[in-house]
């Protein structure tokens, strides 16, 4: 048989050749099991959250687990956190900023984010609803007053003696920041049911975890007593590094 006549199915070469490149395709993707998988997220939440305020809007801090464990690549466009008080009120908090639970220092702000396929993302996430813009411009006003009129003591004292110690505000600075916590103050001691979301696209792949935690009467009260320092501008324009902490433990999770 004359080899320029031989059929290509016939050849060997043709065949190694053919392997090889199917060998090269098949190595660019990903494993049959992964393909078949469907789209979907897993979500953990930690056991315990930090619950706080600032002027009495709530406050959430949470360590969160999210990991690709479908077949496909997924983006994360938000999470939430929907809070139920046992007396009915609910809110519902975004994640606004995060931080590394690398312990790298500094807040991120909470963005769209992309989960590859078995990848994982861990960090400590910070819920909060942003004040109505009318709360917004009477907090800032509020602020303001009171950082003026301690900044001005400040002032005085040093020119006076040299020296800066604390100094308080006048009621007159005080008394309405101490109402508006009041009217805001969504913290009561009972049980909370909390709704965990992550929305995603493709949103069939969008999860949520419930579980539930209580705050006890102390808890309430460290929260409560952050607003006695609000006189030296504490938890209002200045970090207070003396507050409690509340750490209420997560339970039934599912």
């Amino acid at each position: 048989m004359n080899p320029a006549s031989t059929p290509f199915y016939l050849d060997w070469t043709f065949w190694a050749a053919t392997i090889a490149v199917l060998a090269l395709i098949l190595l660019q993707l990903p494993p049959v099991r992964v393909l078949f998988r469907r789209t979907a997220v897993s979500l953990r939440p930690y056991d315990r959250l930090n619950v706080t305020h600032w002027l009495g809007n709530p406050n959430v801090n949470l360590h969160i687990q999210l990991m690709n464990t479908g077949g496909r690549t997924v983006k994360v466009s938000a999470l939430a956190l929907e809070l139920t008080r046992d007396d009915g009120v609910i809110v519902t908090l975004p994640a606004q900023t995060f931080s590394r639970a690398d312990g790298t220092a500094g807040s991120l702000l909470f963005t769209r984010l992309t989960l590859e396929l078995d990848k994982e993302w861990a960090n400590f996430v910070t819920f909060f609803s942003q004040f109505t813009v009318p709360d917004e411009r009477l907090s800032k006003r509020l602020t303001r007053d009171l950082r003026l009129d301690i900044d001005a003591k400040l002032l005085a004292q040093t020119q006076a003696s040299g020296q800066k110690q604390l100094v308080e505000a006048a009621a007159a600075q005080v008394d309405p920041l101490i109402t508006f916590f009041q009217n805001h103050n969504f913290w009561r001691p009972g049980e909370y049911a909390a709704r965990l979301m992550a929305i995603c696209e493709p949103s069939r792949a969008s999860v949520a975890k419930s579980f539930r935690f209580t705050l006890f009467e102390s808890d309430v009260q460290d929260l409560d007593e952050r607003t006695s320092r609000y006189k030296y501008g504490f938890g209002v324009y200045l970090t207070d590094t003396a507050q409690t902490e509340v750490y209420p433990r997560i339970k039934d999770v599912a």
